[in-house]
């Protein structure tokens, strides 16, 4: 009566499984909003129309404005290397060289003017930075709102925390000894540990790896923190992942589980079966 009644691990797979799929529908139908009202298309059509100008600049003048002020030049399909005197320069010193003289020699006048037609370089990074911090910011805004509805709204809707996967595969959540979780547990489990610290954690290092230039580093700590995610599944004794161990929740049986409103309960109906076993032994 007092027992906590598990789940199978397949059953509790399938469940996360069909949540997951939810999650990404819907997380997928808020950024597409979050894209309309920012009018993402149109900034990511500017940064690529940006970046056009420039790469057709590069490939029209660069050349020969670098061999005129004694620049090495150098392509590879789509990159090149830049150099002086065997050391390695930037595009940006090449055209503040060509920026510098005005393009008064003959040469260099063709590239100078379209230099000058050309959107600052500036005004080219902080649009794509603008791109990439609108990505961002619908790619986070979009779980949240995913994750309350899931997570959090259906669980109060269809009680005892669970889920529409939780729901199909007959399994919910309660504290270790029973007791019905709250909905402070829940709303710490939806938010502090699935969104803010599985999810939101792990998206910010794709982020950092993509953009951020870190590198090896966010696939190191992606990496610890699934491990740390199935060591605590399967070396707990309830299997409780980050979010339960957080809230203090574990994954039971809602057919066979006994559940108890209030601690309150638990306590009488402990006292209650006490008396019974005294009373029986008694008689």
């Amino acid at each position: 009566m007092f027992e906590l009644r598990k789940t199978g691990i397949v059953r509790r797979a399938s469940a996360a499984l069909l949540d997951v799929i939810l999650l990404v529908v819907l997380t997928t139908g808020f950024m597409f909003i979050l894209s309309l009202i920012c009018d993402y298309s149109a900034n990511e059509k500017l940064s690529n129309r940006y970046y056009g100008e420039w790469e057709e600049f590069r490939k029209t003048h660069v050349a020969t404005v670098a061999e005129y002020y004694g620049y090495d030049y150098q392509t590879t399909g789509n990159s090149y290397t830049i150099t002086k005197n065997g050391e390695k320069s930037s595009l940006d010193a090449l055209m503040k060289s060509l920026g510098d003289s005005k393009g008064e020699d003959v040469v260099t006048k063709p590239a100078y003017d379209a230099y000058m037609e050309l959107p600052s370089a500036n005004k080219v990074n902080w649009q794509y930075q603008y791109v990439y911090n609108l990505l961002f910011m619908m790619t986070s805004v979009g779980l949240l709102l995913a994750y309350v509805a899931l997570e959090f709204v259906m669980p109060l809707i269809f009680k005892n925390g669970q889920t529409v996967g939780k729901k199909v595969f007959g399994i919910c959540l309660v504290r270790p000894d029973c007791v019905k979780i709250t909905n402070l547990s829940l709303f710490a489990r939806t938010i502090l540990g699935k969104y803010a610290i599985e999810t939101m954690f792990p998206v910010l290092l794709v982020f950092l790896f993509i953009f951020g230039g870190i590198g090896v580093l966010a696939l190191i700590l992606l990496a610890a923190l699934a491990l740390l995610n199935i060591v605590l599944f399967f070396a707990t004794k309830n299997r409780t992942p980050i979010h339960d161990l957080i809230a203090g929740t574990v994954s039971a049986d809602m057919r066979t589980q006994m559940i108890f409103q209030t601690e309150d309960e638990l306590v009488e109906k402990k006292a209650l079966a006490h008396k019974e076993l005294v009373g029986q032994a008694n008689g």
